[in-house]
């Protein structure tokens, strides 16, 4: 019982650090949109954060997720001091490779670039290039972040790796405050730092959980060939994932000025709720289920299964709502001013319509992707990842022709459904059933009282949309805001009055984290 309690106490603490996270990350885009709007210039700088922050992270995560229950073991099987010796021995091993990967990216960054951003010419290819070269050794900090956020993780310490993109935003937020005095390349050297600040916040935490370093290189190591044998599958499904948001930039250089902007902004935007709910849920629920999974507990691995993945339908479908229905007011309010004109709103408001599409197959995505990990299955979700790659380069083809940008934002939406649906399949069929129908009543609780929610904003959004285009940004803010919580309070109060089972479930974990339950 206190087991569960935990479990919910460390979801909630760390929703409430990705909140504020994710706020510091909206001001960030925010000031970027208002200092160089949807310009070559952003398409440029987002180009040059490809690597690093799309593809090295992903394999990073990978590690990081395959080393977590090899350093448990080793922990109960070998003690505690051979576990820091196994962390050191892979970290040097990450520190090697990312140290080379970084050379030689800042070696060959024109052809690597123009790889990326195929349709990038002349200036702007000039720009992305120098860009780009200053943003490689993010690799070997990011590496390093990554296996220290995993030991913290894997030694129940999950605030502190919630709070490390903070100071980093905040770095970001300045630079962007004196964009007329430092310029762009300020703003990317100010990225570099931020990732440098990132392993500066964790260490004091590293060294706290009695982490000492040691200089053995072995990639011999029995344990360390574990980790790299247990990562591929992960690291190549991390990978083809990250290579539908790789792709879509690809094709979005050849298109209109800003349409590379334009989806990460709305991608931003999507996101937020993502990240907050989905990535705080799946983290915590992940060494869970591995624990459930190793005593063979599987009537309540599937409890909990089916209790993370409602959670994320609860909270999720109204969002989606919500940002389709809101999408050109909430674009409006937080991004046009500067150099975000109307023509960037209308590009992102189009866009934040069709990921958002895809928000709640993002989150299931996600959590069933861990569920796997936890029963020692990474096979499964890299072949589905492959498949939907696929599937997204595809639609990526045929939608981009009709649609543009939006094309390209669609089709990522409908890549992840369709990687949910098989995962969903998989997972049912290896555990022989995983309680479809209550996924299936709560989704359709929810749908409903969404749907309805969805109605009436959208009939208080027609009246309130003369006063928000007339209104100064912030009581269009004030305006937007109630409109928010008129549609929550109403979804919340539908859900209630449809028994969501849920409901109670997340009122008992505020209630207990803020210690105002009996």
């Amino acid at each position: 019982m206190q087991q569960h309690i935990s479990y919910k106490k460390a979801t909630i603490l760390v929703m409430i650090i990705t909140l504020l996270s994710k706020i510091t990350g909206f001001l960030r885009e925010i000031l970027l949109g208002s200092a160089y709007g949807a310009t070559y210039v952003t398409d440029a700088y987002l180009v040059s954060l490809t690597i690093p922050q799309t593809l090295f992270a992903s394999i990073a995560a990978a590690i990081g997720t395959t080393y977590i229950p090899l350093y448990s073991r080793i922990r109960v099987e070998e003690g505690s001091e051979e576990a820091v010796r196994f962390t050191s021995r892979v970290l040097n091993v990450v520190l090697v490779i990312s140290t080379a990967l970084a050379v030689l990216g800042m070696v060959f960054t024109r052809p690597i670039v123009s790889l990326i951003a195929m349709g990038f010419k002349g200036e702007v290819l000039e720009l992305a290039v120098g860009f780009t070269r200053i943003t490689f050794p993010m690799i070997i900090f990011i590496g390093m972040c990554q296996i220290f956020i995993s030991f913290l993780q894997a030694n129940n310490e999950f605030v502190l790796p919630a709070l490390i993109g903070i100071p980093n935003n905040m770095i970001i937020i300045a630079v962007l405050l004196l964009s007329d005095m430092v310029g762009s390349y300020g703003l990317v050297f100010g990225t570099l730092v931020g990732s440098v600040v990132q392993l500066a916040v964790l260490l004091p935490g590293v060294f706290k959980k009695d982490y000492r370093y040691s200089r053995v290189l072995n990639f011999k190591d029995p344990y360390v060939v574990k980790v790299a044998a247990l990562a591929l599958p992960v690291m190549l499904g991390s990978t083809v994932q990250q290579l539908n948001a790789l792709i879509d930039r690809m094709l979005a250089s050849g298109l209109p000025e800003g349409s590379i902007s334009a989806l990460n902004f709305a991608n931003r935007l999507n996101g937020f709720a993502y990240g907050l709910f989905t990535v705080s849920v799946a983290t915590v629920i992940y060494p869970l289920l591995s624990r459930l999974s190793a005593e063979e507990d599987m009537a309540g691995f599937k409890d909990k299964l089916i209790k993370a993945l409602n959670v994320i339908t609860l909270i999720i479908l109204p969002i989606t709502v919500g940002a389709v229905v809101l999408r050109r007011p909430i674009v409006s309010v937080l991004f046009e001013r500067g150099q975000f004109d109307a023509r960037a709103t209308s590009m992102t408001a189009s866009a934040l319509m069709f990921y958002s599409l895809g928000m709640v197959f993002y989150g299931y995505r996600d959590v069933l992707n861990r569920t796997f990990y936890s029963l020692q299955d990474t096979r499964t979700p890299m072949l589905n990842g492959v498949l939907t790659v696929l599937c997204n380069i595809v639609l990526n083809l045929i939608l981009v022709r009709f649609m543009q940008h939006d094309g390209l934002a669609l089709a990522t939406s409908l890549s992840a459904m369709i990687m949910t649906l098989l995962l969903f399949a998989n997972l049912r069929k290896r555990l022989g059933g995983i309680g479809g129908r209550k996924l299936l009543g709560a989704f359709l609780k929810c749908g409903v009282a969404s749907l309805i929610m969805g109605v009436a904003v959208y009939w208080l959004n027609g009246i309130a949309a003369e006063y928000i285009s007339m209104s100064s940004k912030m009581v269009g803010f004030l305006i937007l805001a109630l409109e928010i919580g008129f549609g929550a309070l109403l979804y919340f109060g539908l859900i209630y009055l449809f028994r969501v089972e849920e409901v109670k479930w997340l009122i008992d974990m505020v209630k207990k984290r803020l210690r105002i339950s009996e």
